[in-house]
């Protein structure tokens, strides 16, 4: 199959709703000519990530033809994420087919583009969600998301809700790919080639730049933001904490960012008590913070939905909901929990 016939399969799909079936087609087609061209696309995406656009094609695959539904969904809502998570794949892997990446300003709603690393040249992945209402005529909030562990950025924005949070806020959200490093150490650098490639591309409202992290995400917003520091209005973590080794360049760098901390009290993968002692250590060192904790909620973002939504209000309206004056054990973690990631 020719590109232009790849392509025009990936539009029809995006267009007219088609099947999960109609979807693993199209994904299996893709996989087939990304792995025929992947020699002359490694220079280009970077060795180290080439093959895992070829796996996620795969992925998808797999993941369409599962019936179960995760708890926290209704089956519309899961059957609607996993075909966006495939479309924007299919996006990503056609780009790099072609060799012609989509621009970031033609985007509206959910789309996937690539920017250029500023570390070593080669075209880095970000999903993106544009709100139909954007206009250069009034600037727009900025969210950056980081992905958790294993998660893909494509995964982290492709439920429905981030959507409608977005079109609700007039919010432009990004998610660098972040070259899979689950802590973003050593890619801290695509986050910021994201963020400058957005700031570029669209009226951001300065004082409406935040970065916020989910799960893995959440602990790495503590690494990324204290490289520059004075980029961010606020930072948010969901399901995340501060590492103790962390917390000294927090305070030192960040001491009058507003920090708002999210987590589950049933969740079983990143214990609420990191969450919590994180409010309760930036609180007791003088740093705004916020505190939320969804009762019941577990370790999938859909989950904590109830919280996400006034926690992403409070932040683009600088509101802070400060916690008690104790949160009790303030003892930070000292290492990122190996726990996976749920849907």
């Amino acid at each position: 199959m020719t590109r232009g016939a790849l392509v025009s399969t990936a539009a029809l799909v995006l267009l007219l709703g088609s099947s999960a079936g109609d979807l693993r087609v199209s994904l299996h087609v893709a996989a087939a000519t990304y792995l025929a061209k992947i020699a002359s696309i490694a220079p280009v995406a970077g060795r180290d990530t080439t093959y895992d656009y070829y796996e996620r094609l795969y992925d998808d695959f797999d993941t369409l033809g599962d019936p179960s539904v995760p708890q926290g969904y209704t089956a519309p809502e899961w059957s609607q994420t996993m075909a966006r998570t495939a479309s924007l794949d299919l996006s990503l892997a056609e780009q790099l087919i072609g060799g012609s990446f989509n621009a970031m300003g033609s985007i509206r709603g959910l789309g996937e583009t690539f920017v250029r690393s500023s570390k070593d040249g080669t075209m880095q992945p970000v999903a993106i969600y544009v709100p139909q209402t954007y206009t250069a005529a009034k600037p727009a909030p900025l969210i950056v998301w980081l992905h958790g562990h294993p998660q893909s950025e494509t995964q982290l924005l492709a439920p429905p809700y981030i959507a409608q949070l977005a079109e609700r806020t007039g919010t432009i959200v990004i998610a660098p790919w972040g070259r899979g490093y689950y802590d973003f150490r050593g890619s801290a650098s695509d986050v910021y080639d994201a963020l400058g490639a957005a700031t570029r591309t669209f009226a951001i409202d300065p004082r409406k730049r935040f970065l916020a992290g989910y799960s893995m995400g959440g602990f790495s917003v503590f690494e990324v933001a204290p490289v520059h520091p004075n980029e961010w209005a606020a930072v948010m973590s969901v399901a995340g904490a501060l590492l103790g080794s962390d917390s000294a360049r927090i305070i030192a760098l960040m001491p009058r960012t507003p920090f708002y901390i999210l987590t589950g009290s049933a969740d079983d993968s990143i214990p609420t008590r990191f969450p919590t002692a994180t409010a309760g250590y930036l609180q007791s060192a003088g740093v705004d913070v916020s505190f939320y904790s969804e009762p019941g909620g577990i370790h999938r973002l859909v989950t904590l939905l109830p919280i996400l939504t006034q926690a992403w209000n409070d932040m683009l309206a600088q509101v802070l909901r400060r916690p008690p004056a104790t949160l009790g054990n303030v003892t930070l973690p000292a290492a990122m929990p190996t726990n996976p990631l749920r849907p």
